[in-house]
């Protein structure tokens, strides 16, 4: 697939809360980043195959948009929305290709070096405190994309960069355990909390390995929003009446609004979430590196 160095993504959103997409739009928006997205997907997809042939190929292909400087050009506000989701998703990826990398040292250091280098054009964008995408779900994402690139590539600086922006979100959840700035879109209010608690839950597994522990944080202020997530899947009328509209995430559940689950279960073993997973698993998230629910519940041997 062709290396994509630009990104000139389209926002759909046609409210001032941004829960109603305009049809036409969101199409436009789906195609302006088709090719990006078919090749994280190639690659995740890859990955999920396990074998030592499939990784090889997934390496190479990143090799390939390494080479060719892929995201590394330029980027409208949607596009670095875009770019900064496709980042998590590759560098997750990176992260279960341990054997090929080992394989092809020069090859994973050619790609290790790329991945630094997107994470390094993302961190721009979220040093404007005063707008709201450098303090909602877009920040959380951007911190889980050069947090996991950081982790990835063995940079410190990168993950303790992202691990802040974890923290930023942490520290706005309301102790009814939801998040402001995500309760202010209207229809949308669940589906934005769930979509900000995935890169947070994520972005705290990460930070347990590097000794910090968010989950804790806060007087375990991110297992609240947890927790009143759940409430509102199992339940939706909390997050209608407070966002004052009914909640459409019930009956679309992308797999960016659920991912979290794999890896808060393995952690605390909620049983609330339970039929969750039953009913969901296996989860696959191009964000999130492919196949969630085997690295986080691998099958039984």
């Amino acid at each position: 697939m062709a290396a994509v160095r630009d990104l000139r993504g389209v926002s759909f959103y046609t409210d001032a809360a941004k829960s109603v997409a305009d049809p036409a739009l969101k199409q436009a928006a789906d195609e302006a980043v088709r090719p990006l997205w078919d090749f994280v997907k190639a690659v995740d997809a890859l990955v999920d195959v396990g074998s030592a042939p499939a990784q090889d190929c997934a390496l190479l292909a990143l090799a390939a948009w390494a080479r060719a400087g892929a995201l590394l050009g330029q980027a409208n506000q949607q596009g670095g929305y875009e770019r900064e989701m496709a980042l998590s998703g590759l560098s997750l990826a990176f992260a279960r290709m341990g054997d090929a990398r080992a394989r092809a040292p020069a090859l994973d250091a050619r790609v290790a070096d790329w991945l630094r280098r997107v994470a390094l054009a993302v961190e721009p964008a979220y040093t404007r405190p005063w707008r709201t995408d450098n303090r909602n779900n877009h920040a959380y994402w951007a911190g889980l994309a050069v947090a996991a690139t950081g982790d990835t590539t063995g940079d410190p600086a990168l993950v303790a960069w992202g691990l802040r922006q974890a923290e930023l979100g942490i520290a706005q959840i309301r102790p009814d355990g939801t998040l402001p700035l995500e309760m202010a879109r209207g229809a949308r209010a669940l589906h934005y909390d769930l979509f900000a608690l995935t890169p947070l839950v994520m972005t705290a597994e990460i930070g347990l390995r590097h000794g910090v522990d968010l989950y804790t944080d806060r007087r375990g202020a991110l297992r609240r929003l947890a927790e009143r997530a759940l409430a509102g899947l199992d339940d939706p009328a909390w997050f209608a009446a407070r966002a004052g509209a009914p909640q459409d995430a019930p009956g679309h559940l992308p797999p960016e609004d659920v991912a979290w689950m794999e890896p808060y279960y393995a952690r605390f073993h909620d049983p609330g979430l339970e039929p969750w997973l039953d009913r969901l698993r296996p989860i696959r998230s191009a964000r999130l590196g492919g196949n969630v629910t085997e690295r986080f519940a691998p099958p039984a041997s």
